[in-house]
């Protein structure tokens, strides 16, 4: 059975001070959730780039986000980003096979939690418009 949620405003951590960041980071899960979605990103990069976004917005708890760490966790060790670019070819070979089993295992679940991310974050958007309507930048 799908996950069904109520879309509608996610309320800011009260140790979150900072609103207007808070929004903007809260627009930025969405865009990539959608990049990956759309497979303009690789799942590599979704999942550093909404791990940060996750702690940022301390949002850890959340579900699909937690789906993101774990997937930087099955990662951990191996090559990717820049350090590729220190490693010898045939080791960047080898471990490109554990990195290719690694994605194959999360790819799917990972778009699905991607598209829920882009439906419960789409609230940003909004916000984010008001904000900057306002005055503020970012």
């Amino acid at each position: 059975m799908p996950h069904a949620f109520i879309i509608a405003v996610m309320e800011r951590p009260q140790t979150i001070r900072n609103e207007p960041k808070w929004i903007k980071d809260c627009t930025k899960i969405r865009a990539r959730a959608l990049e990956l979605v759309e497979g303009r990103i690789s799942l590599i990069d979704a999942a550093v780039a909404l791990q940060t976004l996750a702690f940022a917005t301390l949002a850890q708890s959340d579900p699909d986000l937690a789906l993101f760490m774990r997937v930087n966790e099955n990662l951990m060790g191996l090559p990717v980003g820049a350090e590729r670019s220190y490693w010898a070819a045939d080791a960047l070979a080898r471990e490109d096979k554990k990195i290719k089993i690694v994605v194959d295992k999360w790819q799917q679940s990972a778009v699905d939690a991607a598209r829920r991310l882009v439906d419960r974050y789409a609230w940003s958007l909004e916000d984010r418009a008001e904000l900057r309507s306002a005055g503020h930048r970012g």
